[in-house]
């Protein structure tokens, strides 16, 4: 592609006109005919990488102002909005035909989104997503993520990827960094949900204060063309008052007022670790997860597809079948006790999926979980409290200890605990094994902590370890 043709898309010409065969932000991963993004970052101006990038082969550059003299390319006031532009022109514009879906929210967004991509497959959509746990078409993974959002390059090559393929619809999770730092600038959804908003992501390189990672979130109803809402959240209007004028809005939730209101949820006597949701007008809902919470998001899938004018056939299909790797994800084991991997690597996480476990009326739940190395040592104190609340035994172990000592991590932990019954065994494999040996009839095994993670970090180096493996390993042993 030629890069005048390029430039065309943020309004700048140059007159040199070379041939552009790749786009990169990293300078490391210049090569020859490459455009060159030089992005500011929270630690370094990409600027300072452009000789780098030259000197690897980049063929143009775009930049904040001003442009290094008889380099060809632009200079733009907003760099970031501008290579999102770039990027989209330079995979052949993939968003023009596909319907894209954005979830955004503090809590929920990785379990909303593959609810709706499953209840799209069951309409008879070919359908992306692209989120937390990598870019799937249908649930076959493309590609591991990087982040929740991708940035524009691997976002719009992705899409490309998928429009290709013949997918018509795409699920994405959208982060308040994502919006933040223009990674979705210029497209446009079909549909943006808004699920929930709490105190997050604030700090040091994400957000200043909660106003601010609030408006992050409201920008993107801005590019929506319709909104779905928790109207029982106290910041969905902030969110609505950005739609376009005219964009319908369809708000969910337990009150009178909600557009798609639910009457209940809870746990489902027929089904293992599932809850059933009703809402007004429609029968029960069946979902293999455990806990309000996952009910809370099939009530925003249900309403989205309501929005879309979607067959609640395909509604209850998808939902029926929902599955998200490593979030309150059932293993099924021969034995007479159940086992569970989560994500949940704090105390409100822990709280959530404890707390709906014991909903399922278990004989004790015997919880495994260590803490992230170099990360808040409150939290550790809160993922205790919460394993003193909810379960009834646990077995301390590695998480992601990082740079710091096992041994250390393990006993904050165990100090936190105190007295509730407890054990230390810092191998995660030998402490799974453990929690295996110890559970009875009518037991719940808890793997907190690693959920979707193939890996234990240390060190600076990432291992893999994959729990379900270990249990499998463990079950194939007996």
């Amino acid at each position: 592609m030629k890069l005048s043709q390029l430039l065309r898309v943020i309004g700048a010409r140059c007159p040199q006109d070379p041939d552009i065969t790749a786009l990169t932000c990293d300078s490391r991963e210049a090569v020859p005919g490459a455009l060159f993004a030089a992005l500011p970052g929270h630690r370094a101006d990409g600027r300072a990488h452009i000789p780098e990038a030259l000197y690897r082969g980049a063929a143009a550059v775009v930049c904040a102002p001003p442009l290094p003299g008889g380099v060809p390319g632009a200079a733009a006031d907003d760099p970031r909005a501008a290579l999102a532009l770039l990027a989209a022109e330079f995979y052949g514009r993939p968003a023009d035909v596909l319907t894209l879906i954005a979830v955004t929210g503090t809590k929920g967004k990785t379990t909303t989104a593959h609810m709706i991509r499953d209840i799209l497959s069951a309409a008879g959509y070919k359908t992306g997503m692209i989120g937390t746990l990598g870019a799937y078409i249908g649930r076959e993974k493309l590609c591991d993520a990087a982040n929740t959002t991708p940035e524009p390059i691997a976002l719009h090559r992705t899409l490309r990827q998928m429009a290709d393929s013949g997918c018509t619809h795409v699920v994405l999770e959208a982060s308040s960094q994502a919006m933040k730092l223009r990674r979705l600038y210029g497209l446009t959804f079909a549909a943006g949900v808004f699920l929930n908003l709490t105190p997050d992501h604030i700090g040091p390189g994400e957000h200043d204060d909660f106003d601010e990672y609030r408006a992050c979130k409201a920008v993107l109803f801005r590019q929506c063309r319709r909104g779905v809402g928790n109207g029982d959240d106290p910041s969905w209007p902030a969110m609505a008052a950005q739609l376009p004028s005219g964009a319908p809005v369809t708000a969910f939730g337990f009150t009178a007022a909600a557009d798609v209101r639910a009457l209940a949820v809870e746990p489902d006597p027929e089904r293992p670790l599932s809850v059933r949701l009703t809402v007004a007008g429609a029968p029960r809902y069946h979902i293999p997860l455990p806990g309000d919470f996952n009910g809370a998001d099939a009530l925003a899938a249900v309403a989205l597809a309501r929005a879309l004018g979607l067959n609640d056939g395909a509604v209850r299909a998808g939902l029926a079948h929902a599955a998200v790797p490593g979030r309150a994800q059932r293993l099924r084991v021969p034995a007479p006790f159940e086992v569970v991997i989560d994500y949940a690597h704090n105390g409100a996480s822990f709280d959530a999926v404890l707390s709906a476990l014991t909903t399922h009326h278990p004989r004790r739940i015997i919880t495994v979980f260590g803490a992230g190395g170099d990360r808040p040592k409150l939290r550790r104190r809160d993922m205790a409290r919460s394993a003193v609340r909810w379960a009834d035994y646990a077995v301390v172990t590695a998480d992601n200890p990082r740079s710091e000592p096992v041994e250390a991590i393990c006993a904050d932990l165990s100090a936190a605990l105190g007295e509730f019954p407890h054990e230390v065994v810092p191998d995660r494999r030998t402490a799974i094994f453990r929690a295996l040996d110890l559970a009875g009839p009518g037991d719940i095994v808890a793997l907190l902590g690693k959920g979707h993670e193939e890996y234990i970090e240390e060190k600076g180096v990432r291992r893999p370890f994959s729990e379900r493996a270990v249990v499998a390993e463990y079950f194939a042993g007996r």
